[in-house]
């Protein structure tokens, strides 16, 4: 098994249920830059066609099986199509991971904006938190979203950068 899989063996070993929160966006499929405008401009089948990034999604399958783990995916979306087509692309690539725990914060519908995108993802893990899981884990490719949710969690929350997962 992987370090990261270990270390995150290791966290579940302390506790007896822990919620581990995913990104999507360069953390399980490849990201993609795309021109001003172009996703709210209800383009189809943008996000359709990025690739799984497959060395996390195997890593991700294992964890799955640990027995106290419950696997979350935690992402934002631009617009209501993204919302459903990050939907779709999880159903496909990523089918381990139930559908109920697909958290996607949708700009469009004004669930996040530039003043508190940094944040929203930590008050998600919050709110999860006080559903019964004694700690969560979280894996995102953005520094500034990780360096928010590390002074807003605190220990409540081990949180690893997508290098970790892939060293």
């Amino acid at each position: 098994m992987s370090d990261f899989y270990n270390k995150v063996k290791e966290i579940c070993t302390k506790y007896k249920k822990v919620a581990m929160f995913i990104d999507m966006d360069g953390t399980i499929v490849e990201y993609k830059i795309y021109p001003d405008g172009t996703v709210t401009n209800k383009v189809r089948g943008l996000f359709l066609n990025n690739r799984p990034i497959k060395i996390v999604i195997d890593e991700l399958r294992k964890i799955q099986k640990i027995e106290n783990i419950d696997l979350y995916i935690l992402s934002m979306a631009r617009s209501y199509i993204i919302v459903e087509e990050k939907k779709e692309w999880l159903k496909k690539y990523a089918d381990f991971i139930d559908e109920n725990n697909y958290i996607i914060i949708n700009r469009e519908a004004g669930e996040y904006n530039d003043e508190n995108r940094n944040r929203v993802k930590a008050g998600k893990i919050q709110e999860k938190l006080k559903q019964g899981y004694e700690h969560a884990i979280f894996l995102d490719d953005d520094h500034k979203v990780i360096q928010e949710s590390a002074k807003i969690l605190k220990d409540k929350c081990d949180i690893f950068h997508i290098s970790s997962a892939i060293i």
